[in-house]
């Protein structure tokens, strides 16, 4: 394949861990920049059949949120992407005299521009076989050969014949491969799952016989679901283990800016000096697009490649949605936190939902306070039988956002209901006009809602509950019949139907008690209070039996449901 290649050149500083370690080179270059050389190699499908990549398929809502915070030129991110070369001589380091940890890293990289798909798959074939030689050697299926075949035939109207003796006079089998020994082949098989490498392997080399078969003016983008953009990245003398949301959002966050009003500046600028406004735009970006940080491991083995990316996203431990919401909303007073706190929500960072949830878990008011886990371990740290984060973030939802209001195996979101119907009336929210604008200060993480919710839940308790851990009414752990999600959301969500269908609306904390006490009117104190004989209580069939026996004796509470009813997976 004749391509011409661009060299990227770049200050950079090269160390290593250990005596025998690759060595880590680290530099900074522009996101666009990096989007030339770099390739993401998904673990994806293409016309229904999986790629060899290991990076999950990109999430656009991520790399949405990532632009945002990229547009504040304020927000830094200092974790690098990490990345390791996909070929040896691609990628080299140039050490300063004097000084051999400081120097520049040269990536040479081909343009593809002017490449055919068809040349494109011929080199990806011939780099899969320079990496396992076995490939070339390896019986290809003819069956699904012959679909490939038959499948040209229908969309592109080919008289496409398989011709089963062309792998063995191709090239000499025998010949050494360029690639890094025995051990990495192997290792590289064994952890891509060498069935399916072999299957991929035959998918391109099908689709190699049908593009050959085409009209030698045709030059398509795709085919049969295989694209450019897909093998391009295949070919990238760089791949990247780590950081394809960053680096994309990076991208985009410099094209829009170069789509606002400053790139069309620009670009009028360039018209009046008749300029070429396609370069001048990629100049424009290519000058605001941000420099990311690159923490490049001198290792092409694909082996090792695949283990970094492992290591990257099991062994080390991520930080849970709880210590994150603690984090963010205890470690800053408010006047520290106002500055930052839009850029954090621009950051795709639920910070009202990490607020208002904080507060539940620390405020001497909320029967909640200590009773929820909050990702910080240690000796004081949380109890297995705490509320789990999410679960209160369940609650708080109903309650915040008036949605989720539903009993288990019914379909009317009662909390809904209510706040479309008797919000409007609600002296908590009177100052306000619209009902979005209603809705809007209801929520507010310190609104109306957490007063509400609060005196809610410390009825709940005072009624139903118990002090003692080890009753079966226990409040504050989730061995109880009490405090755990599938009641606590079922009693929010069968108050707001008494709340919508008697057409209450609430004023005060004074209406939030003397509804609660007409809604449980003739309701025993001790419904929790008895063995009910069930381990795992979070599944569709426990949590619908719960909702219908509680709603059903909420009634009509002349005599409580058998302790039996409550486990009917135990043969009741």
């Amino acid at each position: 394949m004749n391509t011409k290649s661009i060299t990227y050149t770049y200050s950079a500083h090269i160390t290593q861990q250990t005596p025998s370690g690759k060595p880590l080179v680290f530099f900074a270059a522009p996101a666009t920049e990096i989007g030339q050389w770099v390739g993401v190699p998904q673990r994806s499908r293409l016309d229904d059949e999986e790629t060899i990549g290991f990076q999950r398929q990109e999430n656009k809502t991520r790399i949405r949120e990532l632009s945002s915070f990229y547009h504040d030129e304020r927000n830094i991110v200092q974790n690098p992407l990490l990345a390791a070369p996909q070929s040896a001589i691609s990628v080299s380091f140039k050490p300063l005299d004097g000084h051999s940890e400081f120097g520049t890293i040269e990536i040479v990289s081909e343009d593809f521009s002017d490449s055919t798909l068809l040349d494109l798959m011929t080199q990806v074939v011939a780099n899969l076989e320079g990496r396992v030689p076995e490939l070339k050697e390896a019986s290809l299926d003819q069956g699904r050969l012959s679909s490939i075949m038959e499948r040209g035939r229908q969309e592109h109207g080919l008289d496409v014949a398989i011709d089963e003796d062309e792998d063995e006079d191709e090239d000499d089998p025998t010949e050494e491969s360029n690639g890094n020994g025995d051990d990495s082949d192997t290792a590289s098989v064994l952890l891509t799952d060498e069935t399916h490498l072999i299957d991929f392997y035959t998918e391109l080399k099908g689709r190699i016989k049908v593009l050959e078969a085409l009209d030698s003016d045709a030059n398509p983008q795709g085919i049969l679901g295989f694209d450019r953009e897909a093998m391009i990245s295949y070919l990238k003398p760089i791949m990247l283990v780590d950081g394809q949301h960053r680096l994309k959002g990076a991208v985009l966050a410099a094209e829009i800016l170069a789509n606002g009003s400053e790139g069309e500046t620009v670009l009028l600028k360039a018209a009046e000096n008749n300029e070429d406004p396609g370069q001048a735009k990629a100049k424009f970006i290519r000058e605001k697009a941000r420099h990311l940080p690159v923490s490049l491991l001198m290792d092409p083995s694909p082996s090792e490649h695949v283990f970094q990316f492992v290591v990257v996203n099991q062994k080390a431990t991520p930080m849970g949605k709880a210590l994150l919401g603690t984090i963010v909303s205890t470690s800053l007073s408010k006047d520290e936190l106002d500055p930052v706190a839009q850029r954090l929500k621009d950051a795709g960072i639920k910070l009202d939902d990490s607020q208002a949830i904080a507060y539940l878990t620390r405020a001497d008011e909320s029967p909640f306070k200590n009773f929820v886990q909050t990702g910080i371990t240690g000796a004081t740290g949380d109890r297995s039988t705490s509320l789990q984060w999410s679960v209160l973030k369940g609650l708080v939802t109903i309650f915040r956002e008036l949605s989720g209001g539903k009993l288990f195996g019914q379909r009317n979101d009662w909390a809904k209901a209510w706040g479309k119907s008797q919000l409007d009336n609600s002296a908590y929210v009177s100052a306000f006009d619209s009902n979005k604008e209603k809705l809007a200060e209801w929520g507010r993480p310190d609104g109306p809602w957490r007063e509400v919710f609060i005196r809610f839940y410390s009825n709940i308790k005072e009624k139903f509950g118990s002090d003692d851990p080890e009753a079966l009414n226990a409040w504050g752990t989730t061995r109880s019949n009490l405090f755990n999600k599938v009641s606590l959301t079922i009693l929010a969500a069968d108050y707001f139907e008494y709340l919508r269908t008697q057409k209450r609306t609430l004023n005060n904390v004074a209406d939030v008690d003397s509804t609660m006490t007409e809604w449980l009117d003739g309701v025993n104190p001790a419904y929790f209070n008895r063995n009910w004989k069930v381990e795992k209580k979070d599944t569709p069939l426990i949590r619908r039996t719960w909702a219908r026996l509680w709603n059903d004796y909420r009634r009509n509470p002349e005599s409580q449901p058998n302790e039996k009813e409550f486990n009917p997976a135990a043969g009741a």
